[in-house]
């Protein structure tokens, strides 16, 4: 069974992955969608900075988004953007990835034996803010 440690590594991997996302169209975003884009990325800053606190709390030790899954990440989105850089497809793309930040989410927390409601609190925050930013991407399409 899976630890504390490894949720909170979740959590820093799948914001990292939020923020690689998010940097990845910014320069296509403007007005409002430029803005909410932004608010989602302090979010993200956010959550990861939570993680390493508790993750240090655990003495545990961080395991960051690795340099394949950035890569993969900026080619896919640098592909999509390129074919079609409107706002509407943008606010699609960021919901596909926080779509698979609930998804992967859903099922590290189902794996993981967690003992401290801290993390789990945090976890739940994770899953909170994917959906209100899929709900928030949605007035964009």
């Amino acid at each position: 069974m899976k630890d504390d440690c490894t949720l909170l590594n979740h959590i820093r991997q799948t914001t990292e992955m939020g923020v690689e996302g998010i940097d990845s169209v910014m320069e296509y975003a403007d007005g409002s969608f430029r803005q909410a884009l932004e608010q989602q990325r302090t979010e993200y800053r956010k959550l990861h900075d939570s993680a390493d606190t508790l993750l240090r709390r655990h003495n545990g030790v961080p395991e960051d988004l690795s340099s394949f899954a950035k890569w993969s990440s900026e080619l896919s989105a640098g592909l999509k953007t390129m074919m079609d850089s409107s706002q509407s497809n943008l606010a699609r793309m960021m919901i596909e990835g926080s779509t698979m930040g609930v998804t992967k989410s859903l099922q590290t927390m189902k794996t993981c034996d967690v003992r401290d409601k801290a993390v789990s609190n945090l976890a739940e925050k994770l899953l909170a803010t994917e959906q209100a930013n899929i709900d928030q991407m949605k007035t964009f399409l």
